[in-house]
């Protein structure tokens, strides 16, 4: 028999939740609640995860969940003892199961593995952790008959020093299978889970349990006001861990990082900065202030200041903005500069090459040490299709000069100030006008 098996209660309405489907699935940080769940739970040791989620919202956790977690349904909301007596047929195999409601996204896998061990030390068929202070509102009040714990009241007033129920359970599974069946249904249809409390307590065993005080491990996101405060404190927990990495945040009440994104030593970000999705960010690199990174790869050395990167490649030792836009597909090669109010979209930009202020490079392909004047705009789409521009290796664009695409401009070529190219330009050549022609064959 394999020893311990996890069980996430998701299967309720949220009815008090609005920003999303499921709490279960908003996210924080670019991470849902479940995933956090989950996580902490396999940091503590255990490997082996089920989540009963709604019947309807299957697909979702499917989606949602990147790690092999088992998913059951719970087509009726019948209630947290309901959910887990649907679902001892995926427990019998196990000993022990972990039951943690689902929305929890502070647990830390220190804490379960404090409940892990206490329970496998008694002969308590269930524990329970234990919380308490003013900030667990709609928590339920554990009663005690001396030092004995009795049952859970989910209805009675509490004071501050009072222990409450934290939604973290141990239980033996041998045990849990036939109590389970003795919960019944209360006036509103529902089965409680807490009411195996009062079961294990009639019949004579000593409930076990563990005390966490008044830790923010156990801080439930039931209600949009409670997401706002989770979500804060797990952000710190994220900028306390990058720091301890090399990385210096400037300001942690402005910046917004998600847990997926990486960070090389280091680094340094600015206020008022938005890290994304997946993206990587190397060593020794200034972003921010005011910046957007969105699923991007950037090197080392590199510089970004207010500036909206999205679905991008940056190299090193390239500095971007401020007031730039680098757009899906782009790839910014190393040792670019890229100025003011300037829109870079599906296109590569050539090592040390030059985009100073004010200009559009959309569909285009720029070898290295390209110097792009300012105003300069890639024309790549003539209200029916999208079309490439090529520019060579030191080429020369002049300000306010517009490329019509397609378009192929040679290496060493210069185009006059104020020109429209409409044609190819062979290598070497210097035109200007519009229409753009050739004014010398070869320069030097």
């Amino acid at each position: 028999m394999k020893k311990w098996i996890s069980l996430s209660l998701s299967g309720g309405r949220s009815s008090r939740f609005h920003l999303s489907d499921h709490k279960a699935l908003h996210p924080i940080a670019g991470k849902n609640i479940a995933s956090f769940i989950i996580d902490a739970i396999q940091e503590a040791g255990i490997q082996n995860n089920a989540i009963v989620v709604p019947g309807n919202l299957t697909k979702a956790f499917e989606v949602n969940l990147q790690k092999k977690v088992t998913l059951i349904k719970q087509n009726k909301a019948l209630g947290t003892g309901h959910a887990v007596k649907i679902s001892t047929s995926k427990l019998s195999d196990y000993k022990y199961t972990l039951i943690v409601n689902g929305d929890l996204p502070l647990l830390s896998s220190k804490l379960i593995k404090r409940l892990i061990n206490k329970h496998e030390k008694n002969i308590s068929p269930l524990t329970v952790a234990l919380i308490s202070g003013e900030r667990y509102q709609g928590y339920g009040k554990v009663i005690f008959d001396k030092k004995s714990i009795i049952k859970i009241d989910e209805n009675k007033a509490y004071k501050s020093t009072d222990k409450l129920n934290a939604g973290i359970y141990a239980v033996d599974n041998n045990w849990l299978i036939s109590a389970i069946k003795k919960i019944k249904k209360t006036k509103n249809g529902e089965f409680l889970l807490t009411d195996l409390i009062e079961i294990a307590s009639l019949e004579g065993n000593q409930i076990a349990s563990i005390d966490f005080g008044n830790t923010d491990d156990a801080l439930q996101v039931n209600t949009d006001e409670q997401l706002t405060e989770v979500s804060r404190l797990l952000r710190l927990r994220l900028f306390e861990k990058l720091t301890k990495q090399g990385i210096q945040i400037i300001d942690w009440e402005s910046t917004f990082i998600d847990y997926a994104v990486e960070i090389g030593f280091k680094t340094k970000i600015l206020p008022n900065t938005h890290l994304e999705g997946l993206s990587k960010i190397g060593k020794n690199c200034t972003i921010g202030p005011n910046v957007s990174i969105f699923n991007t790869v950037i090197g080392n050395n590199t510089s970004i200041v207010s500036s909206t990167v999205s679905q991008a490649q940056i190299e090193n030792h390239v500095t971007i903005g401020p007031y730039s836009h680098i757009r899906p597909k782009s790839l910014i090669m190393s040792n670019v500069k890229i100025g003011t109010n300037v829109e870079i979209k599906n296109s590569t930009i050539g090592s040390h090459s030059k985009i100073n202020h004010f200009a559009y490079i959309g569909d285009a392909k720029l070898q290295e040490v390209v110097n792009i004047g300012a105003g300069v705009v890639t024309a790549n789409f003539d209200g029916k299709i999208k079309s490439i521009t090529k520019i060579g290796k030191k080429a020369f664009i002049g300000s306010n000069s517009t490329l019509i695409a397609p378009v192929n401009i040679g290496d060493g070529v210069y185009i006059g100030a104020g020109s429209v190219v409409t044609k190819n330009v062979p290598k070497n050549q210097t035109w200007a006008g519009n229409p753009a022609k050739l004014l010398k064959k070869k320069h030097l």
